[in-house]
């Protein structure tokens, strides 16, 4: 899954100023001509660069976006002994990516086969700095864990961009301000991004809700399970079904590598609720770790 295409624009003299003739470099496009020599695909690691947490600990990564330019955050990835929960916070915003802690398994890829976020995150630095902290969690119920989280994206060198080009990085970027990606796991999550097993053989539901004042608009899913499992998804309000019966686990959720991408986004308006039927079919106590991802379409 590349990054947007490369096309070619009018060539810019020194001050962004279109002149005549072509400019042969490529340059990225997202609906503005900027020269490529002012954009480039970039890894944005933490600090620390890895944590090492006991059985139930708990710690946090932090990514600092420095004034050099903005950062146009697209992929997820990450190597660990084994999975974990994360929770997303930017300060800059004072704005949560997901509404509890979510299983690595669902959202953090591969350089092989990343996490591609259903909509880039865009942190504007200004004349300042901007932070992402992950708050990494790992299970009680699992052993010590070394953790590598990194994210991928695009830098936007602005300061050094010629003036019209970095006003229209400004304008472009801007507009899209209210819609951010955003990871949805059920109510029954949680505080530690734990969920109680369903019974061997057993039914559960599990319900993912939008709150008040956003709409979210819901792209893939991903699960992670210790067992197979049968489901069925419905709509509270409606009580309509979303299949004409039983989907078996695997035919409706993926994983962070391959996600599950519903034919066309559901949007999950303000208050309301879906509904995840299951019913385990492994015959043991079942762990379901669900995750929906999407944008959040902020009102307020």
């Amino acid at each position: 899954m590349p990054l947007p295409p490369f096309v070619t624009a009018p060539k810019l003299d020194a001050n962004g100023r279109p002149i005549l003739g072509r400019d042969g470099r490529p340059i990225v496009s997202v609906g503005i001509y900027e020269p490529k020599n002012h954009v480039r695909g970039y890894w944005l690691v933490s600090d620390p660069v890895t944590l090492t947490l006991a059985p139930g600990g708990q710690d946090t990564l932090r990514y600092l976006i420095d004034q050099q330019g903005h950062f146009d955050w697209a992929y997820i990835m990450g190597v660990s002994d084994g999975p974990f929960t994360i929770e997303f916070f930017d300060g800059g915003a004072q704005r949560r990516l997901s509404n509890k802690p979510v299983h690595s398994v669902t959202i953090v890829g591969s350089g092989a086969r990343p996490f591609r976020l259903p909509e880039p995150y865009f942190f504007d630095v200004g004349d300042n700095q901007r932070e992402l902290v992950a708050t990494i969690r790992n299970p009680v119920f699992g052993s010590t864990n070394t953790i590598r989280l990194v994210l991928y994206g695009r830098r936007f060198y602005h300061r050094e961009a010629p003036p019209a080009v970095a006003k229209k990085f400004q304008q472009k970027f801007q507009s899209g301000w209210r819609t951010y990606s955003y990871f949805l796991v059920p109510n029954e999550t949680e505080g530690d991004g734990d969920i109680d097993p369903v019974a061997a053989g057993g039914v559960g539901s599990f319900i993912f809700e939008s709150e008040s004042g956003v709409d979210t608009d819901l792209h893939k899913a991903m699960f992670s399970s210790t067992g197979a499992f049968t489901f069925q998804l419905r709509e509270r309000a409606t009580n309509r079904t979303l299949s004409n019966g039983i989907v078996r686990s695997e035919n409706g959720f993926g994983n962070a590598e391959f996600p599950f991408y519903f034919a066309d986004s559901y949007l999950l308006e303000r208050k309301m609720q879906l509904i995840l039927d299951v019913t385990d079919v492994s015959g043991a106590p079942n762990k379901i770790f669900t995750t929906l991802a999407g944008r959040r379409l902020q009102y307020r």
